[in-house]
C-alpha cells in the first residue's frame, strides 16, 4: 500500500490529463467538464446515457481514447444547487472509495467544483482537497494511488486555489509542502484519526455568514470582484458566494433566491446594466436583505439611486477601501 499521496495543482484541461482515472460529477444533469467530457465520449461510440448515474451511485467507464485517460469515474450527485461544501467534500472521499478496488491506479486526477455555481471559491477548494486528506489518510482508495492532481482549465484561478490549499493546509497534521511549492504531500495514517481540521472545511462553512455578490460574469469584471470585493469579504468574516450566468437554470435560480434569504448582506455591481443582477437586487430588496450597490459610472445606471447608498468607484483599489468601509458599518 502506498504510504504517501502526491496533491499536485496544474493548469490544463481535465479531459486531456495523461492520468491512469479521472473524476467526474454527475449532477443529475451535465455541466461544465462532465459535459465537455460526454461529448468527446460520444464521438468513440459511449453515448451519454452510460455516464448518467443516480446521486449516490457511480459509474467507471472505459474511455476508449475519447479522453486521456483510460477511464473515467462518474458520481452521481445530487442536483447542482443542492451540491454544496459538504457535498463537494464527501465527493472526494465517495471518489476514492469508488476506486479502491482498482489497486493498480496510481495517479486520478480531478477538479475543483462549486465557484460556478455559487461557492466561495477558496472554501469550494479545501472542501475538495480536505476530503482527499480525509479519505487517504483513513487508508481510502487505490492501494497504490501515488499521486492526485487537481486541474484547473483557467491559469489565474489555479493561481488563486494554489494560495487557498497552502493556507489550508499549513499545519494539517501528515501534510508537507513538496520541493519547489509544486503541491503537498499525504502520509497515511497508522491508525483511524479525527478528521484534519482543514478537511472540515466543508462542515465549518455551512455554518458561516456569506455574502451574496450580484455581478455579470465579464472578463472585465473578474478583477473587481477578486481583488476589489474577495478581500474585503473575507476580511469582515464571510463567505463570498455569486453565481455564473452560464449556468443560470432552474436549480441555480432556486438556489439564487436561497442564498439571497439566508444572506448577511448582498453586494451588487450595477456595472454593464446586467439585467440578471438588477432581477437580484430587486429579490433582495422583496426580501428585506441588507443591500450595498455600487457602479464603476453613474452613467451605467438604469434607474435613478439618488434616495439609495451608492458606491462609485474609479478604481478597484478605491473599491477595495469603500467596501471595507460599509461592510464595517453594516457589522
Amino acid at each position: 500500500m502506498s504510504v504517501s499521496l502526491d496533491l499536485i495543482l496544474e493548469v490544463g484541461d481535465l479531459a486531456d490529463t495523461s492520468a491512469d482515472a479521472v473524476l467526474y460529477k454527475y449532477a443529475q444533469r451535465l455541466y461544465g467538464a462532465a459535459g465537455a467530457a460526454a461529448k468527446r465520449l460520444e464521438r468513440v461510440g459511449i453515448p451519454a446515457s452510460e455516464v448518467e448515474v443516480l446521486p449516490g451511485q457511480y459509474r467507471l467507464v472505459e474511455t476508449r481514447g475519447g479522453l486521456a485517460a483510460p477511464l473515467a469515474l462518474f458520481l452521481g450527485t445530487v442536483r447542482l444547487g443542492d451540491f454544496g461544501y459538504h457535498e463537494i467534500r464527501q465527493f472526494s472521499v465517495r471518489a476514492l472509495k469508488a476506486l479502491e478496488s482498482h489497486t493498480a491506479l496510481k495517479h486520478v486526477a480531478g477538479t475543483v467544483h462549486g465557484p460556478n455555481y455559487g461557492l466561495d471559491e477558496d472554501e469550494a477548494a479545501l472542501a475538495f482537497v480536505g476530503g482527499l486528506v480525509e479519505a487517504f489518510q483513513r487508508g481510502t482508495g487505490p492501494q497504490g494511488l501515488e499521486r492526485f492532481t487537481v486541474v484547473e482549465v483557467d491559469a489565474r484561478r489555479a493561481a488563486r486555489l494554489r494560495k487557498a490549499m497552502e493556507r489550508g493546509l499549513v499545519g494539517t497534521p501528515g501534510v508537507t509542502a513538496l520541493p519547489g511549492g509544486n503541491g503537498f504531500r499525504v502520509q497515511r495514517m497508522s491508525a483511524v484519526v479525527q478528521a484534519p481540521p482543514m478537511a472540515t472545511a466543508g462542515t465549518v462553512s455551512l455554518e458561516k455568514p456569506h455574502a451574496f455578490v450580484a455581478m455579470p460574469f465579464a472578463p472585465e469584471l473578474e478583477d473587481t470582484y477578486h481583488y476589489g470585493i474577495l478581500g474585503p469579504v473575507k476580511t469582515a468574516g464571510l463567505l463570498c458566494e455569486r453565481v455564473d450566468q452560464a449556468v443560470f437554470d432552474g436549480p441555480i435560480i432556486q438556489r439564487i433566491r436561497e442564498r439571497i434569504d439566508t444572506a448577511k448582506v448582498v453586494i451588487a455591481d450595477l456595472s454593464m446594466a446586467n439585467p440578471n443582477v438588477y432581477l437580484e437586487v430587486g429579490y433582495a430588496w422583496g426580501r428585506g436583505r441588507p443591500c450595498i450597490l455600487m457602479v464603476r459610472d453613474v452613467r451605467e445606471l438604469r434607474f435613478d439611486v439618488a434616495s439609495y447608498r451608492c458606491i462609485v468607484y474609479k478604481s478597484i483599489r478605491e473599491l477595495e477601501t469603500l467596501l471595507a468601509r460599509e461592510l464595517e458599518r453594516l457589522a
